[in-house]
């Protein structure tokens, strides 16, 4: 599914919950809500929730930055070197020919989106704050290096996130914190990415055999009309919920 309807689910999955297991429900929880429901596709570099903690505008510019600088120090390397023009340009080409092969834009976002998490468990550390916020970050600083769909679209991701949510609700005392944390990064698998036609490997790393409950191709006009459906649908079982309290 689109990282849009994603999120949209992610919250009324939230306040479904909410008003079923009468749990209080705030703006904030809300967000988290949306932030969660978002964040197993950090394995995707070219995802909403990758593009917020990095734009793709920046990422790209950086990228050709990196190029031309690159290819600019090979050439005046190589010309200091054997004093040859002809030479160095020739060198200077292979070099940019090896160099944009293996130097992708994806591979400089996940470098980037890693060290965005890095950077902040080592700030984390730094101001002595508790190591469950330190674990959970390096934790998403792993997600860009797994294969899209693999173990951060697992059972095993879903049961990680909760105890290191309880654990920073415990520390924080923020209310119900793991609670509307894992009911929306949970709706990311259960009532989203299970339905298309991929599937999502729920026992990774046990087995990597994807379960599908659908048959949704993400993008196509079927599909995004399908979602809107299921919106829709989300929307009037919280209105029936509301109206039998």
């Amino acid at each position: 599914m689109r990282g849009k309807t994603h999120c949209t689910i992610g919250i009324l999955a939230s306040i479904q919950a909410s008003i079923i297991f009468k749990v209080p429900i705030s703006l904030f929880s809300l967000m988290i809500s949306a932030i969660f429901s978002l964040l197993p596709d950090l394995d995707e570099p070219n995802s909403i929730v990758s593009d917020f903690f990095f734009k793709k505008n920046i990422s790209k510019f950086i990228y050709k930055i990196i190029i031309y600088t690159t290819n600019i120090a090979i050439f005046f390397i190589s010309i200091k070197i054997n004093n040859n023009f002809y030479f160095s340009s020739i060198i200077t080409f292979i070099a940019i020919f090896v160099i944009e092969s293996k130097l992708t834009h994806n591979l400089l976002r996940k470098v980037f989106l890693s060290l965005i998490f890095i950077l902040l468990a080592t700030c984390l550390y730094f101001v002595k704050i508790p190591i469950y916020f330190i674990i959970f970050c390096l934790m998403l600083a792993t997600f860009p290096w797994m294969k899209h769909r693999s173990f951060s679209h697992s059972m095993f991701s879903i049961i990680i996130i909760y105890f290191l949510l309880k654990q920073i609700e415990l520390l924080t005392n923020i209310s119900n914190l793991s609670f509307f944390g894992t009911i929306s990064y949970a709706s990311h698998m259960f009532l989203g990415d299970i339905f298309t036609k991929q599937g999502v490997p729920l026992f990774y790393p046990i087995s990597d055999k994807k379960i599908s409950l659908g048959f949704l191709r993400v993008g196509s006009f079927f599909s995004n009309l399908l979602e809107i459906v299921f919106v829709i649908v989300l929307v009037i079982c919280i209105i029936y919920s509301i109206i039998k309290i």
